[in-house]
């Protein structure tokens, strides 16, 4: 880790654009991993700041791309509306995932996703015959589909089949 007298705001600016190379970043996110990789000090914090801020004028660091490639992922990973939300939430993303998401996002099936996501899950492997198994893997299974963010209307109809 570099000493705060050694950075240079080209320093702080290069090693931002590296990370932006690899992947979209939230401007918080940059931010954190900028200072962890540079130390703390009060002077580099407002360092740090004042390149992430030319980063965002310039068009390199934009929110909106961040939220939207994790949207994207988060969909591609099977995760449904609720979980979508979350995670944006932890990823300092502010809004629903609606407001993330482009047009074609936005006409995702839910209920398709859903199947999808409970048939990679659970196959085609039937429910126990005895009413005591049965209930124990319905539970399981709907506590699996609630975990991945779908919401009960998306995947009661699966466990009922």
């Amino acid at each position: 880790m570099a000493c705060s007298t050694d950075v240079k705001p080209v320093d702080i600016r290069r090693k931002g654009m590296d990370l932006l190379a690899r992947r979209e970043h939230g401007v918080d996110e940059l931010k954190r991993k900028l200072a962890v990789r540079f130390g703390g000090g009060e002077a580099l914090i407002e360092l740090i700041e004042a390149e992430v801020d030319k980063l965002v004028d310039e068009g390199l660091l934009s929110e909106e791309r961040f939220a939207a490639a994790m949207v994207r992922q988060l969909i591609a990973k099977g995760l449904g509306p609720r979980r979508l939300d979350e995670e944006l939430r932890v990823k300092g993303v502010r809004g629903s995932w609606r407001d993330c998401a482009d047009s074609s996002e936005l006409a995702i099936d839910w209920y398709d996703q859903a199947r999808h996501v409970y048939d990679k899950k659970f196959g085609d492997r039937a429910m126990p015959e005895d009413h005591e198994s049965a209930r124990k893997e319905w539970a399981r299974r709907a506590r699996f589909m609630q975990y991945r963010g779908f919401e009960p209307a998306h995947f009661m109809p699966l466990l009922a089949g």
